[in-house]
């Protein structure tokens, strides 16, 4: 009885496949949230070397 509940349960959850879109998203979420990282790092960077230059010019006069 308790096998045949089991397999019922598990046989229902191969099934059905609602929670697989969730995954999906979450799944491409986290990867554009990791290739973001480095972008942004490089973006920081990129920015603080500009106010840095801009900085300098300013000093000239």
């Amino acid at each position: 009885m308790a096998v045949r509940f089991a397999a019922n349960i598990l046989n229902r959850l191969f099934r059905e496949d609602q929670g697989a879109t969730a995954i999906e998203y979450a799944l491409i979420a986290s990867i554009l949230g990791i290739a973001l990282v480095p972008v942004l790092v490089n973006t920081t960077n990129g920015v603080a070397s500009l106010y840095t230059r801009v900085q300098y010019y300013f000093s000239l006069f």
